[in-house]
């Protein structure tokens, strides 16, 4: 079944000069042009993802039989599709292996800000790094964003890519003094960075950091665009195909495999317990919102402090304008946080930009490095190249992690990687911490919610959802408004812990390591790559 866009505003189109076609729905539903998927599906309650929904690529085939490439990229968001673009560039032959569809995962579900500035990330870096560190930090960031551009023009891609400056706000005195440390360091590292007072936002703000020559775009148009530029003289992408098996020279789905030299796991979190970076880089969610808004900011910004809060915009031909915001992150499958999350978020929209409802809801997840830089190159002890822990700013570091990971398939080194080496093994500040809140959240988890009412399928009210014991076992079950009774196992297939409910999503949602699952036990996104077990339904 097709999404569909339910609006009375004319047809916005987006039509890029390169060999995919990119063509939104008519706005009564018929389809301009498209392949039909088996993964989409229509807007159900609260998960309306605002780039997946106003896009439709045509699709990519599925992998079937036996191909061999000189890399195997597993995963086709950004880091994937740069990863794979870059070494095509080098004459290398590829093949992008998706478990759903390109670009619609978690990049597709973020802001998707083209930006270097990342909060007040770069004082912790000088902290915990050094400056010169910090200062190879910055120069990947700042040629991530350049990457960008020079791609999309290179390929003529149509992704609605436009400069904006970027800032980061703060209403809380104790935070002037660190944006003010912020603007000196960033100055010292070559950033575009200068110090401000006023914004155009609608409330005072006591100090603000922002950095010039930034920008935002549509992460699906771009990366689909991107992606269909690779297929051809041996080079492959393939979609709807979710690997199932791995090892340093191949990768198997259930129809086929890839046998190459190099592996690259470009899949948010390694798949299965790849570099044991599930122990390094916990999980988090946050909400994010879209609605049409009456004020509509110059720049992107962000605050510094919690609770977190956060603006872009896209403009549709029609001059209406949607803004895109996102709010306090909170522990995958915590229901409670998740509501509280929204609820804030909407009323903080409402109240500052004239927002109207807001008609696309949906939750992204983000993997927290617990020294403050991401993970790229080899993994530790494994021969694969992966790429984590972007900390909710994947887009510049997810192309800078793949401008990294094409040098190292072709055995160069590179120098950014002193700061992302993926190897290192310097004490993780946090890492006992971590892992103790791991330990209380899954606790936490199986006591709440196997303590609570309902106790039995026959007392889940309609739109309800719980995790519950039946028969001695960890039961995750949600009854449909039309008394349907969708119920999996509980524990996660990653490594045993006990799935939570997204509410908004539709989905659970793994609180240790951030594995996502689909009503049916499908797995939405890894680093589980087994299906939740199925139980009775009814």
């Amino acid at each position: 079944m097709t999404a569909e866009v339910r609006d009375e505003r004319s047809v916005f189109r987006c039509v890029p000069r390169n060999p995919v076609s990119l063509q939104m729905l008519s706005l009564d539903g018929r389809p301009i042009r498209r392949e039909a998927n088996m993964h989409d599906q229509a807007p159900r309650p609260g998960r309306r993802v605002y780039w997946n929904e106003t896009v439709h690529p045509d699709t990519f085939p599925e992998l079937s039989g036996e191909v061999s490439v000189d890399v195997a990229v597993v995963g086709g968001g950004i880091v994937g599709v740069t990863t794979a673009r870059l070494l095509k560039d080098a004459g290398l032959t590829v093949a992008v292996v998706e478990a759903r569809r390109v670009g619609r995962q978690a990049t597709g579900k973020s802001t998707a800000k083209v930006t270097s500035q990342h909060g007040l990330v770069y004082q912790t870096l000088v902290r915990k790094f050094g400056e010169d560190s910090a200062r190879l930090y910055a120069q990947a960031q700042e040629a991530g964003v350049a990457k960008i551009r020079d791609l999309a023009a290179q390929w003529s891609i149509d992704c609605d890519l436009e400069a904006r400056p970027h800032i980061t706000y703060t209403r809380d005195q104790s935070y002037a003094s660190k944006i003010e440390e912020e603007v000196e360091i960033a100055r010292r590292l070559g950033l575009p960075a200068s110090l401000a007072r006023d914004t155009d936002l609608p409330f005072e703000v006591l100090a603000a950091l922002r950095f010039e020559n930034q920008g935002q775009f549509h992460p699906v148009k771009y990366l689909a665009g991107l992606a269909a530029t690779i297929p051809g003289d041996g080079s492959h992408v393939f979609e709807n195909s979710r690997v199932v098996d791995w090892d340093p020279t191949r990768v198997a789905t259930d129809n086929g495999a890839v046998s190459a030299r190099v592996v690259v796991m470009a899949t948010h979190l390694p798949l299965g317990q790849i570099g044991g970076y599930y122990a390094q880089a916990y999980p988090h969610a946050h909400p994010v919102i879209a609605a049409k808004i009456g004020r509509v900011p110059a720049a992107n910004y962000i605050s510094a402090e919690q609770p977190k809060r956060s603006i872009r915009t896209h403009r549709w031909e029609t001059g209406e304008v949607y803004g895109i915001a996102t709010g306090p992150s909170f522990k995958p499958g915590h229901v409670d946080e998740e509501r509280k999350s929204f609820e804030e978020l909407e009323s903080w929209l409402a109240e500052h930009f004239d927002a109207g409802p807001a008609e696309y809801r949906w939750v992204n997840e983000d993997y927290t490095p617990m020294d403050g830089a991401p993970f790229v190159g080899w993994a530790k002890g494994q021969d694969y190249l992966v790429a984590t822990g972007f900390d909710a700013w994947g887009i510049s570091n997810g192309t800078a992690a793949g401008m990294i990971l094409a040098e190292l398939a072709q055995d160069r080194d590179h120098p950014w990687i002193e700061v992302f080496d993926a190897k290192r093994v310097k004490p993780l500040a946090g890492g006992t911490e971590f892992l103790k809140e791991n330990a209380a959240v899954a606790k936490h988890l199986v006591g709440g919610h196997l303590s609570q009412k309902p106790e039995s399928f026959g007392e889940l009210a309609p739109g309800e959802a719980a995790v519950m014991k039946i028969d001695g076992e960890n039961v995750a079950a949600f009854k449909d408004e039309q008394g349907t009774v969708h119920a999996v196992s509980a524990v996660c297939s990653h490594m045993g812990c006990l799935v939570g409910w997204n509410e908004t999503d539709r989905t659970w949602d793994c609180p240790c390591h951030g594995s996502r699952f689909e009503l049916s036990g499908e797995v939405l996104h890894g680093p589980a790559i087994r299906p939740l077990g199925s139980k009775i339904t009814g």
